[in-house]
């Protein structure tokens, strides 16, 4: 077995239309503090854990993961009908919601916080169709700016670039 990195996912911040950072275009990591960012079922000592407790640490902010995750409509209709509550999901996560959610996602910049993302694949005989789709994950587009990434994956321990 062999990992290689994919790509580092951008987050956005997902949010109703009554949360108070609703009419944001862009938000810094600064904006986010005060506000209640729900990421419900993280599971303890997980990667996506670590991921979290280094972004909540170096950034000040409040994540909560209370409660079970059940499921991403439950999530969406709690985001719809909060004034409070608000979440981070990749930027090329696909979510579909009723258009009278009226539900926001809005990019975080300076810097951009990125979930890194990488595939485990066979030390010998690979699929010959997988060539193809890394090809195609090595041509996603690069992020731009300051990104923050969590140390297990930046050669410098956090922000980037």
């Amino acid at each position: 077995m062999r990992m290689i990195r994919a790509f580092d996912s951008p987050l956005e911040l997902l949010v109703g239309p009554r949360h108070p950072l609703a009419a944001a275009r862009r938000l810094t990591p600064r904006q986010l503090r005060r506000h209640r960012i729900w990421v419900p079922g993280i599971a303890a000592r997980s990667e996506w854990a670590e991921f979290y407790d280094q972004l909540a640490t170096g950034f000040d902010l409040r994540i909560d993961a209370a409660g079970p995750h059940f499921g991403d409509e439950v999530l969406l209709d709690t985001l719809a009908d909060s004034a409070d509550v608000a979440t981070l999901v990749g930027a090329r996560d696909r979510y579909v919601w009723p258009a009278d959610h009226d539900l926001r996602r809005i990019p975080v910049v300076d810097p951009t916080f990125a979930y890194p993302l990488s595939l485990i694949l066979p030390g010998t005989n690979p699929h010959p169709e997988l060539r193809g789709f890394i090809s195609y994950l090595e041509g996603l587009p690069k992020l731009s700016g300051t990104v923050w990434l969590p140390s297990w994956a930046s050669p410098h321990g956090g922000t980037d670039r």
